[in-house]
């Protein structure tokens, strides 16, 4: 199976791009993780490519399943790296954002190992699911919602507030969501976390360092205009 890779290209002269930190963010999920990411694109010093599953309406959830597996992301993870040259000189980084959940710890684990042989790669997971990174956007403490799986992480993330979540809502709140998640990481040198914590503010800190303020407050500024584009869009279809 295929993936897609959207975003940054290397055809640019190496002395015109020099400014700029390439995040590769290679996801299991087709939907929440890539759309809240890639509008990072595009942001002054910072392009992101987001490598993700493609997979076709038509394909059943079992197949959808498979695609999206820590091995598959793995796959996807290395042919990508085959054809682009990711410079730790240039502060460039990838970064694999899967779940626990369903996932053999095994397919984990072979995934933390690749990961684990370059500085600026990094692994980056949600315990369940990467519902619990997003809830942290609007909660400190996630204990008294009564969660166990992916669906209860699910339920709690549409149920927080009315329309349910949409990640242009959530990305002002970034900052809240990282230190939120640091502060319940009981495990911070750790890979793996525990249930109700995530490490997705991993990647969310390391947008906003090489941000810095004026730039991500822009950004947050920008948000109704890019979703002003994106209703356009969605209506030409």
């Amino acid at each position: 199976m295929g993936f897609k890779v959207r975003g940054y290209t290397r055809d640019v002269p190496q002395e015109k791009v020099r400014d700029y930190s390439l995040f590769a963010i290679a996801t299991e999920g087709t939907e929440r993780e890539p759309d809240y990411f890639r509008l990072f694109d595009g942001i002054d010093r910072i392009k992101v490519d987001i490598i993700e599953p493609e997979v076709s309406d038509e394909e059943n959830a079992q197949e959808k399943k498979k695609a999206s597996s820590p091995s598959k992301v793995l796959e996807k993870v290395k042919t990508y790296i085959a054809e682009n040259q990711l410079s730790a000189d240039d502060g460039d980084s990838l970064w694999c954002v899967i779940d626990v959940d369903r996932w053999p710890q095994k397919q984990i684990e072979e995934l933390h190992a690749f990961c684990a042989q370059k500085e600026n790669w990094h692994l980056v997971i949600s315990n369940p699911s990467i519902e619990i990174w997003l809830l942290y956007h609007k909660r400190t403490d996630l204990t008294d919602l009564g969660i166990q799986t992916a669906n209860d992480a699910k339920q709690a993330l549409d149920k927080i507030e009315k329309g349910g979540y949409y990640y242009i809502k959530y990305l002002p709140l970034m900052l809240d969501a990282i230190g939120n998640a640091r502060n319940a990481d009981s495990n911070p040198d750790g890979y793996m976390p525990e249930l109700l914590q995530t490490k997705v503010y991993q990647l969310g800190g390391a947008l906003y360092e090489r941000m810095g303020k004026v730039r991500f407050e822009k950004f947050v500024d920008s948000l109704p205009s890019i979703e002003k584009e994106i209703l356009k869009h969605k209506k030409r279809k």
